[in-house]
């Protein structure tokens, strides 16, 4: 009886409420249990006992039907048992809070869900408490579901879509951060509408959302403007416990995807942070040393390239550095990155995850070749491989194993490796196979705080997450033009993602090398240094291709200043947008 009069009273009160505070009139049906939010913009939001029941824009459905939790583990290979029971909604309540707030109750088998809603113009929190009463087993992924958005055509943006059986078939390790899910945030545009969706407070946890179809049926699919929204929280629930999932949702008429991004940005900013190291954009030499086993020698023993690349001769170190040193600073290169600076190992491994060890001839010749270059105000660096251990499979070979950041001792050993070759003078670092997944973010974040500012890493895969800690590297493809294609330049990156990426965490870091080109680059084509350079990307230019070394030097005068800092924030005066 006294629920019935305060909601009554409330529904008495809340225009006026609504008035004074300036902010929309949120309307609740009692009777039916129902709550409804209507922002500024004409966006309707409905609340019933079975969760967010219906978004409305003006007088158009956008979304209709439920919004619940359940049992994700049979999504996912080996992540449960699927023993917690979260099947069906056994009872469900609705309690209206205040003009922005109602809450909605289920009970479901094992599981309690006590969901807020609150609201504050165009963004509801959706907050889930999950009570787990079942007496021996964790539920160790979270889904909710039940939300089906219907499109005024197939929408675009940042959408995440996938068959249930590839999440079977290969884990958690598809959430974000990771290869899979490289951007936690989410966006969906139509003509006249989109939807932002963000994890909130989740802490360093893996989380995934799916836009799934609203039919798998092959001539459908991504035809369909059709969409159902699934959220995924790897954040498991003790048996007998309790946890808390927030997600954030946005619609709005403003399509822009900074705008519908907006709580996404905020959220991994909390969750992640600022960029924790001064980017030098300045363009970067590269060169490979090693070559093969085949070049294997009485007289090379080490199977390097020969002439300047022979590093563990004397003359060859010395040469390297009358190769590089006065190229470099006639041009405005920051350094170089070598690749094999161990020779080419009998073990096999490539790229070796012990890069801290030398050949004794490399070591006694290190001076020679890391000097000059300090000398001249230019820095050095060398490809390592963080993430991997090397042990022996058999006498003559070597297999890798995945290091785990969660061992003191991994980390230890780790940065060990680091620490040694900073000593040696390097303050760059190519980081081979490495930057895409949830482990080697918690990598390095831990080698971040280690190294300090001003080591510079470039990890060769990405996700949103890494690039607080570490730039990136890729490749880019020039391929001419087709049929159904123009002529132009593809990071391998995806450019959209990296501007994704430098939005999310301003002051972070890509480079990048053209490795292919396929059909004829015309002479008067746009270079691949001024692409690199409009899309804030720093040029890396391998030794082999210094005949466009003075091109890059001038080019660079107009975009970055002499101590590595972009000189613009928008377009560059002069210089044409993407083709």
């Amino acid at each position: 009886m006294l629920k019935s009069i305060t909601a009554a009273v409330l529904l008495l009160l809340w225009p006026a409420i609504a008035v004074l505070a300036g902010a929309a009139e949120p309307t609740a049906d009692a009777g039916q249990g129902a709550f409804t939010y209507r922002t500024p913009q004409g966006i309707v939001w409905e609340v019933t006992a079975d969760g967010l029941s219906s978004i409305r824009v003006g007088e158009r459905r956008l979304a209709h039907g439920t919004w619940s939790v359940f049992n994700a583990e049979p999504w996912f290979k080996d992540a449960g048992s699927g023993a917690v029971d979260v099947r069906k909604v056994l009872e469900k309540s609705i309690t209206i809070v205040n003009e922005r707030t109602a809450r909605v109750w289920h009970r479901l088998g094992d599981v309690e869900c006590l969901a807020s809603y609150t609201f504050d113009g165009e963004d509801v929190l959706i907050s889930a408490r999950i009570e787990n009463r079942h007496e021996s087993e964790p539920l160790r992924v979270v889904g909710f579901t039940g939300l089906t958005f219907d499109f005024g055509r197939p929408p675009e943006g940042q959408m995440m879509v996938q068959h249930i059986s590839y999440f079977q078939a290969h884990g958690v390790g598809l959430c974000h951060p990771g290869h899979w899910s490289k951007i936690g945030g989410s966006y969906a545009v139509d003509d006249s509408v989109g939807v932002g969706v963000s994890p909130w407070r989740t802490g360093m946890t893996r989380t995934l959302i799916l836009w799934d179809y609203g039919s798998w049926a092959p001539e459908e699919r991504e035809k369909s403007p059709r969409r159902r929204l699934i959220y995924f929280a790897v954040s498991p629930v003790p048996c007998r416990g309790a946890r808390t999932f927030d997600l954030k949702l946005r619609v709005s008429t403003n399509r822009d995807w900074k705008h519908l991004l907006q709580p996404y940005r905020e959220h991994f900013r909390r969750t992640f942070g600022e960029v924790r190291y001064q980017a030098d954009f300045r363009w970067i030499a590269s060169d490979y040393l090693n070559h093969s086993q085949q070049a294997v020698s009485n007289t090379n023993p080490y199977g390097f390239h020969g002439g300047f690349r022979r590093i563990d001769r004397p003359d060859g170190a010395a040469a390297f550095c009358d190769k590089l040193v006065a190229a470099l600073k006639e041009n405005g290169g920051q350094g170089v990155i070598v690749w094999g600076h161990g020779g080419d190992d009998p073990r096999g491994a490539m790229y070796r995850p012990d890069f801290d060890v030398l050949p004794p001839e490399v070591e006694a010749n290190w001076p020679t070749l890391a000097g000059p270059l300090q000398q001249a105000g230019l820095k050095l660096g060398v490809c390592t491989r963080p993430r991997h251990l090397a042990v022996r499979a058999d006498w003559h070979s070597d297999q890798i194993l995945d290091i785990n950041p969660d061992d003191p001792g991994h980390r230890a050993m780790l940065w060990r490796r680091f620490e040694t070759m900073i000593g040696k003078g390097c303050t760059l670092f190519y980081l081979d196979s490495f930057g895409s997944s949830f482990e080697d973010v918690k990598l390095m974040h831990y080698l971040r705080e280690r190294m300090g500012a001003d080591v510079l890493t470039f990890a060769e895969h990405q996700c949103d997450a890494i690039l607080p800690y570490s730039g990136g590297y890729s490749e880019t493809t020039y391929t001419a033009a087709g049929p159904d294609r123009p002529a132009g330049y593809r990071l391998w990156s995806d450019s959209r993602q990296w501007e994704i990426y430098r939005w999310l965490a301003p002051g972070s870091q890509m480079v990048s090398r053209l490795y292919r080109v396929e059909g004829e680059l015309p002479a008067d084509f746009e270079s691949a240094e001024s692409y690199f350079f409009r899309n804030r990307i720093t040029p890396l230019l391998p030794v082999s291709e210094f005949g466009r070394i003075e091109q890059c030097g001038a080019l660079q005068s107009s975009f970055v200043d002499p101590r590595g800092k972009w000189l613009h924030t928008g377009p560059v005066p002069g210089f044409p947008e993407d083709r």
